[in-house]
């Protein structure tokens, strides 16, 4: 609140806000302020990533803007001005980085937390025989294939309902490279990548994810979900490609894996499109303000 009345914004963004109470927004309010609430995660669709802090503050606000279009009907029950900003990427973060050090090249990457049908899709893209990494959180008991009560919660929790077990898989435990990457180490994941995949969540109905701009940012070749909102934001084809089945994404792997004038081809249209497509986030907030500047 001091830092509000000493710099006097006329607008406060929250993102993903955990910890702000109603009375320190009203307080923000009283100063002038209008406030805007974002998270980049579905709200509604999974009960752990909400609070009961984060329910009662989101009253307060002015504006809600939401990248899930499938929890607009969520949002719309709240009674407040809505705004849609799909996902993006970081310009100054997600560029082709490329290394000369082995650890971040593949023909296939896939960063992202493990999930029952990544487990499945990436297993059928191992047995092909191409060189795959994967980075992202809960691949490990894949190693040891150990049950714990922690590791049971924790997968459970991911799976959303989908059937599972703990085992050992030593094919894709020799391609998890480890945990989670940030910064320039991610984007050298993404870009020592030939082809990234993206696998979206089936614990909730995702029809994008930021992995769907962050590939192509990077220089890869996408490789993703075949549903609605990714066949608008790139032309199938030509800037990325997409699979509705196991077979569909072998099929593809082997495809572009052995024919790399056409992989470097819809790689590059794929980049293009995201410079010229206003995928950045610098875009996406430049749009979004425009809009929530009419709407309070």
């Amino acid at each position: 609140i001091a830092a509000v009345r000493a710099f006097r914004p006329e607008m406060v963004w929250a993102e993903k806000q955990e910890f702000l109470r109603g009375e320190t927004i009203e307080a923000i309010r009283a100063d002038g302020a209008k406030l805007i609430h974002f998270t980049p995660d579905p709200y509604f669709s999974l009960s752990w990533k909400r609070t009961r802090l984060m329910d009662s503050a989101m009253a307060y606000f002015d504006v809600l803007v939401y990248c899930k279009s499938y929890e607009r009907k969520r949002y719309e029950a709240l009674g407040k001005p809505l705004v849609y900003m799909p996902l993006g990427f970081c310009d100054q973060t997600h560029r082709p980085l490329r290394s000369t050090d082995g650890q971040w090249t593949c023909d296939v990457g896939f960063l992202g937390g493990w999930e029952p049908r990544r487990e499945k899709f990436l297993a059928a893209v191992a047995s092909v025989g191409v060189s795959l990494k994967i980075w992202g959180g809960y691949w490990d008991f894949l190693r040891d294939g150990r049950w714990t009560l922690r590791r049971q919660i924790i997968l459970r929790r991911l799976a959303g309902g989908e059937r599972f077990r703990i085992h050992r898989n030593a094919t894709l435990a020799a391609t998890f490279q480890g945990g989670e990457v940030y910064g320039d180490d991610y984007a050298r994941a993404l870009s020592g990548a030939r082809i990234g995949l993206g696998l979206l969540r089936k614990v909730c109905p995702d029809q994008h994810t930021t992995r769907t701009f962050e590939i192509p940012a990077c220089g890869s070749f996408l490789l993703a979900d075949r549903t609605d909102e990714h066949q608008e934001f790139f032309v199938e084809g030509k800037e990325a490609e997409f699979f509705s089945s196991v077979d569909e994404l072998v099929e593809k792997v082997r495809f572009y894996t052995a024919n790399e004038a056409s992989r470097q081809h819809i790689a590059a249209a794929g980049r293009h499109r995201c410079l010229t497509g206003r995928y950045a986030y610098t875009d996406r907030l430049q749009d979004a303000l425009g809009r929530i500047k009419t709407l309070i």
